[in-house]
């Protein structure tokens, strides 16, 4: 008896011990210290802290029914949470009217560029504006422009991040964990660095002259390389490594001896060129210390990423960063209020470490409207004047052109009232912001007129589909009916821009999809599943009316489109006499002097060249995959060269499994001697 007694008192004695060292791992997981911070708290205690999946699991498990439970005997916390102010709401005005302030513009410092005879960062130069001067290959000599060669990958995989050049090197992701050095002439492997990570995602960098580097991410490390044969630089972070608190997939800047990214905190990343130590880290959110819970649930403002790119004003020395949507992006029940810093541009100054504006184009978003291209810094005209600006083309359709010192958009816009959700705890903005100028460059919103018309049948067949549905201007999603919205506008390939006249030219979707909400049934952190699928024909087709992929040219200055072209071919349409209807496309667009643009991305596995006057096309080539980055422009040894990468791309290969592959090409394009 007394062995028995003994054995539960060690028993008991062992669970108190273990629950005291649980609760304090736990507890340790929690607490997060940083100093690194210039607009966060260094100390903070936070689920979002813990490291452990498991243990996160376990916290989130046991905040959540905590929170549950006092949500059921709060009656005023359930006040809060079901009831929205429709009497503040019924008594605003329909329409607020917001003017451009054009008494305080910034005048051009007339140092925005276009690329020379390099490539050096993705996207082209730290203004991302992907526009070459090179003019040797141009209309009248496009028809001599031929394959010089390809480059395959042994593996098979996609390639997003757009391939840079210096002096002779091609630097680029490959289609496995590594970054590459290719030969310009003959598309030669000159070295290879293999990576923790996915390397250069969304882009790098080289930077310096006479001992280039090489600068990256591959999610989890930012990395610098020797450009000359790929070796570390090993006084940069740890054998030219350093290890990344979240992931980031961008291009890096730099501006003076600072090296600067975007992290999947969401922050903004400083760190020294020379030793790779942290400077200092800007927080891309605003907790809204009001909502400490809501609906039982702790406030989860998630999301609002810098994924799609930043952007660097190098003169004064200002970072550009565009950010995602808060998450979950379809519904928006754990984060009441704008979400400030998502869907947004945001400007900070390098030097002294502090914002110095930031513009939101969708407010609470909860239809996947997060800002996907990266800044491009430009000059328009405006009031006889030349001034530097911020252009951004949106997912939505639009094109925010934004001062550049002070964020003020040069053009008016509205603030218009949009329906309120009815999905118990949505509180939906009671304004969103429609922009009639730049003219938007897709469809904004669904219409029953929209509803596809390349056949009878077709047009049938998904208007019985949409019976019951909701549409129109930011119509809110719901768990009886579903939403139809458009997928597509611009991804985060962006746009080109010449700087010589203002035009800005890119590549862009228009896909009609059906959104909804369901209840989740099992006790889930989040209260509703988001559900969503593309809106189709009975062939497999878009159910809206073509096209369905754009081309489009617009003068920035004016805000007025210029022209616009279907992009992408269904050849089985353009056979039964159907005008061509454009493809679902993501590869983007690249300008050149010589009056050319070069795009691809379409589910015909081509690139073509348009003349950038009209948008005709005068050029294609058929290639074995989807172009999935867009077109890089060099010249090497007097010739000029265009670079295509051709391995498909996620989206269309999820979209189309059928039709689009991952692949493993690189094609080169030059003139070829009559």
């Amino acid at each position: 008896m007394l062995f028995i007694k003994s054995k539960i008192n060690k028993i008991i004695k062992f669970s108190f011990y273990f629950l005291i060292l649980l609760i304090v791992f736990i507890f340790y997981e929690l607490i997060s210290l940083d100093t690194s911070y210039i607009n966060k708290s260094a100390f903070s205690v936070d689920v979002n802290n813990v490291r452990n999946p498991q243990v996160k699991k376990i916290v989130r498990n046991i905040d959540n029914r905590l929170g549950q439970f006092y949500f059921k005997i709060s009656k005023k916390k359930q006040k809060e949470f079901y009831e929205v102010d429709l009497n503040k709401y019924n008594n605003l005005p329909d329409e607020i009217i917001v003017k451009p302030k054009l008494n305080n513009l910034t005048l051009t410092n007339g140092k925005n560029t276009n690329n020379e005879k390099n490539w050096k960062r993705s996207h082209g130069n730290h203004s991302s504006n992907k526009f070459s001067n090179l003019k040797k290959i141009n209309k009248n000599n496009i028809s001599l422009l031929d394959l010089a060669w390809t480059h395959s990958f042994e593996k098979k995989g996609n390639i997003p991040g757009n391939p840079i050049y210096f002096n002779g090197t091609i630097f680029l992701s490959s289609t496995d964990k590594s970054l590459v050095a290719l030969n310009a002439i003959n598309g030669e492997k000159k070295w290879e660095y293999k990576t923790e990570g996915k390397a250069a995602r969304r882009g790098l960098m080289i930077h310096g002259e006479k001992n280039p580097k090489i600068y990256f991410c591959d999610l989890k490390n930012l990395i610098a390389l020797d450009a000359k044969n790929g070796n570390p630089i090993k006084k940069f972070g740890k054998n030219g490594k350093i290890k990344l608190k979240k992931h980031c997939q961008i291009t890096p800047v730099i501006v003076d001896d600072k090296i600067i990214i975007g992290t999947f905190e969401p922050s903004v990343e400083t760190y020294d060129l020379n030793s790779g130590k942290l400077l200092w880290r800007f927080y891309l959110k605003e907790k809204n210390n009001k909502f400490f819970r809501y609906g039982g649930k702790r406030y989860d403002y998630s999301g609002g990423n810098p994924w799609g790119g930043i952007s660097a004003d190098l003169d004064r020395k200002i970072l550009y960063v565009s950010t995602g949507n808060a998450g979950q992006f379809y519904e928006g029940t754990t984060r009441p209020g704008n979400n400030k810093y998502s869907n947004s541009i945001v400007a900070i100054d390098i030097d002294k470490k502090k914002l110095l504006w930031e513009f939101q184009e969708i407010e609470h978003d909860i239809w996947n409207y997060d800002i996907a291209s990266p800044p491009i810094l430009t000059s328009i005209k405006k009031n006889g004047k030349i001034i530097d600006v911020v252009v951004v083309p949106t997912k939505f359709g639009n094109t925010l052109v934004l001062d550049r010192l002070t964020g003020n958009n040069v053009f008016e816009y509205i603030k218009k009232k949009v329906p309120l959700s009815e999905v118990p705890g949505e509180k939906t903005s009671f304004y969103q912001k429609v922009f009639s100028l730049p003219e938007p460059f897709s469809n904004q919103y669904f219409k029953e007129d929209d509803i596809t018309n390349i056949s009878k049948e077709s047009y049938n067949f998904v208007k019985d589909k949409i019976k019951g549905a909701n549409f129109g201007l930011f119509s809110p999603n719901s768990v009886d009916k579903k939403n139809i919205i458009y997928k597509g506008g611009a991804q985060w390939m962006g746009a080109s821009i010449d700087n010589n006249n203002s035009i800005m030219y890119l590549t862009s979707n228009d896909i009609p999809s059906l959104i909804w909400l369901e209840k989740n049934k099992s006790k889930r952190y989040y209260e509703y599943s988001m559900k969503s699928e593309f809106l189709v024909d009975h062939l497999g087709y878009p159910g809206s009316k073509p096209p369905w992929g754009r081309l489009s040219s617009i003068d920035l200055s004016s805000g007025k489109k210029i022209w616009e072209v279907p992009f992408g071919e269904y050849e089985e349409l353009t056979k039964l006499g159907i005008s061509k209807t454009g493809t679902y496309n993501f590869g983007g667009v690249t300008g050149t002097a010589g009056g050319l643009l070069f795009a691809t991305g379409t589910l015909d596995n081509k690139i073509r060249a348009f003349d950038s006057s009209n948008g005709k096309e005068v050029w294609d080539y058929k290639m074995s995959f989807s172009g999935s980055t867009p077109p890089t422009i060099f010249e090497y040894l007097e010739e000029q060269y265009v670079i295509v990468v051709s391995t498909g791309s996620v989206t269309l290969k999820s979209t189309y499994p059928k039709i689009s592959k991952y692949g493993n090409k690189i094609y080169a394009f030059k003139l070829m001697k009559k």
